[in-house]
């Protein structure tokens, strides 16, 4: 059976893993992403694929019907709540929350809605205040949106830091995380593995998804910790 399996944020890194995995399927993806002439550099040679600017996505009638939307754009800008912007408070939450709540209305899912959003929704740190709380919103989107209809699987996928070019402007951010920085084909491979199954959440790495659990117990005790010891950034 072909499924329609639509992938926001197509050109980045965990996306490309996704789609290397996937093109060994019999699928029909279609990717999406800003750019165009990225898309067709990166995906140009695969068969059985729709390359869609976003514009493209939001405003053209869709042929076919979606089985699985996987909501992988991502965008974060770490300084002090006070440094950002009114323009980088807002695109934050426009990429990171609306437009997966945007493109789940207007696209309907039948099968499962994938929402990539961050451990960091869950465990907060210092210099990631609009960050975290866009994450936080889409996992609290998705759990009362998997409430509303239980027939449609909504899975979030929680990761901590990902080896990928989302940290370039940050630093020296992934060499101070150390371990607990994952790569982005392990993330993939935890998606494609869970697609069409009833999976709640993927929390990555173990050691952060326990953080997140013991911070929703001891609340002040891991907010000590995590400005003590986890503000990398």
């Amino acid at each position: 059976m072909v499924r329609n399996i639509v992938i926001t944020g197509a050109t980045g890194d965990i996306a490309k893993e996704i789609v290397k995995a996937l093109s060994k399927e019999n699928d029909h993806l279609i990717l999406v992403s800003r750019s165009r002439m990225a898309l067709i550099e990166r995906y140009g040679q695969l068969e059985n694929v729709t390359l869609l600017t976003n514009d493209e996505l939001l405003t053209n009638e869709q042929s076919f019907v979606v089985d699985i939307l996987i909501n992988n754009a991502g965008f974060g800008i770490f300084k002090e709540f006070t440094e950002l912007t009114d323009g980088e408070i807002t695109e934050q939450f426009v990429i990171n929350t609306l437009m997966p709540i945007q493109l789940t209305r207007l696209l309907e899912p039948k099968v499962q809605l994938i929402n990539i959003a961050s451990i960091a929704g869950k465990l907060p740190t210092g210099k990631s205040s609009i960050y975290a709380a866009s994450k936080a919103a889409l996992i609290t989107f998705s759990d009362a949106l998997r409430m509303e209809n239980p027939q449609l699987i909504v899975t979030t996928v929680n990761t901590g830091p990902v080896k990928t070019k989302f940290h370039k402007d940050n630093g020296n951010y992934l060499e101070k995380v150390g371990k607990n920085a994952i790569s982005a084909s392990k993330v993939a491979d935890k998606v494609v593995n869970n697609l069409g199954k009833r999976k709640r959440e993927i929390n990555l790495p173990w050691t952060l998804s326990t953080a997140a659990k013991l911070r929703a117990i001891f609340p002040s005790l891991f907010d000590f910790i995590s400005a003590k010891f986890f503000n990398f950034k």
